[in-house]
């Protein structure tokens, strides 16, 4: 048997479910991403498609039903996300099934054409990503949003 370990970064997030129960815990992030360079970020973890992600909380490990999980939030690390970087910035505001008018920041890295909030939130993903203003990432389920205005 291998008993070799694979390094893993670890982040803390802040889980909302659907229940609104809260889960503060770590998550373990690959050292790379398999979509571009540098360590995996958790909203790429959160997209993967994984049904259930593993939580380490005080109490022990516990495993997070996706499709449940509403919002994911952590500190954002300086000049950690390529996202904000790049992407051309709006301000918008969301009610979500268990937040009213949260105020977040998105900047979109999309193809010229193609850089509305529209064609942002029309994309594949199971979770989008937002900024706070104080310097938290926040992903929120697709499922659970109600509405975006800017």
């Amino acid at each position: 048997m291998n008993n070799e370990k694979i390094d893993k970064k670890k982040k803390e997030i802040l889980f909302t479910l659907t229940n609104g129960t809260e889960i503060q815990g770590e998550i373990y992030l690959w050292m790379y991403s398999s979509n571009r360079t540098g360590a995996q970020r958790f909203d790429e973890l959160l997209n993967e498609g994984n049904q259930f992600i593993p939580v380490r909380t005080a109490d022990g490990f516990v495993l997070l039903n996706s499709t449940h999980i509403m919002l994911a939030q952590a500190k954002m690390e300086k000049n950690s996300h390529d996202l904000k970087m790049i992407g051309e910035k709006y301000r918008v505001h969301i009610t979500t099934l268990l937040h009213e008018n949260l105020e977040v920041d998105l900047f979109i890295s999309l193809p010229e054409g193609s850089r509305r909030v529209k064609d942002y939130l029309n994309q594949p993903l199971r979770f989008f990503t937002f900024f706070l203003p104080d310097e938290h990432i926040l992903c929120i389920n697709r499922e659970f949003i109600l509405s975006i205005r800017d």
